[in-house]
């Protein structure tokens, strides 16, 4: 059965943050995908908060790092305990781990709930007109926790997607080689919806855990390791269809390294 993958992307604008969401649809049992022209849209009523930036987006909660300013990320890394679906399979939001560089370069993981087979996906824009996905050979069940990571080898231009399911010990990395051009200044966690918003409602009466993120760490090119807390800029993003809020973050806490994304109630 296909499976539909968002790709979030973070880009610092004068006026605001801006992120452009691609639709990746992944064909068949080979992992094979086509991506659809972009669609970008502006985040609106940024505002400043203690922790950050808070902003508005109608495809993604969560957050992400340095928004506003130059940072350059080598690698970004999370536990994620697979979840059982609180909504069809179809339609539950994804956990998505992302490094991001403006609105051209990211490379992505995404968890899709009930885990089994095809249930952990990678993307990757190698150059500016290629991209390349596939899953991986992993099949975690509900309650597993799987230990995330994407890191870049920036003199040799590789990209390496990491998961390892921590109950059974299996481990698995993808390589993928890319443009010289790719720079990554942002990194994003959180919480994805698979089609669109409309798959989100009605909302149910009570909220419901989507995803968890633990753990989580960010290191730059010159080596400074750090959580989504800082010493970068944080951007909390909540998703929203008009006055209703379906999906959002809650807080950071363990120093911004754990947050857990939620489906909001009527």
């Amino acid at each position: 059965m296909g499976r539909r993958v968002s790709r979030a992307i973070l880009a610092a604008a004068a006026a605001g943050a801006t992120v452009a969401v691609f639709g990746l649809t992944a064909a068949g049992t080979a992992g094979a995908a086509t991506r659809p022209l972009p669609r970008a849209y502006h985040l609106h009523a940024a505002v400043a908060t203690p922790s950050g930036l808070t902003a508005v987006s109608n495809q993604i909660a969560g957050f992400g790092t340095a928004v506003f300013e130059n940072w350059r990320f080598r690698s970004v890394a999370t536990t994620v305990p697979v979840a059982g679906c609180r909504i069809a399979p179809t339609k539950n939001p994804v956990a998505l781990v992302d490094l991001v560089g403006g609105t051209k370069w990211a490379a992505q993981i995404a968890v899709f709930c009930n885990g089994g087979a095809s249930s952990i996906a990678f993307f990757d824009q190698k150059t500016a007109a290629t991209s390349t996905t596939g899953v991986f050979k992993l099949t975690p069940r509900v309650g597993d926790s799987l230990a995330i990571g994407i890191s870049r080898n920036v003199a040799g231009h590789v990209d390496s997607f990491t998961v390892t399911n921590l109950r059974t010990r299996r481990s698995q990395t993808v390589r993928v080689t890319t443009s010289t051009a790719v720079i990554y200044h942002h990194a994003f966690l959180g919480s994805a919806v698979v089609n669109s918003n409309a798959d989100l409602t009605p909302l149910p009466a009570t909220a419901q855990l989507l995803w968890t993120f633990q753990g989580s760490r960010v290191l730059t090119y010159s080596g400074i390791r750090g959580t989504l807390r800082g010493p970068w800029s944080t951007l909390r993003v909540i998703d929203r269809s008009g006055a209703a809020t379906l999906m959002y973050p809650g807080r950071l806490s363990a120093g911004g390294a754990n947050f857990s994304a939620f489906l909001n109630h009527a």
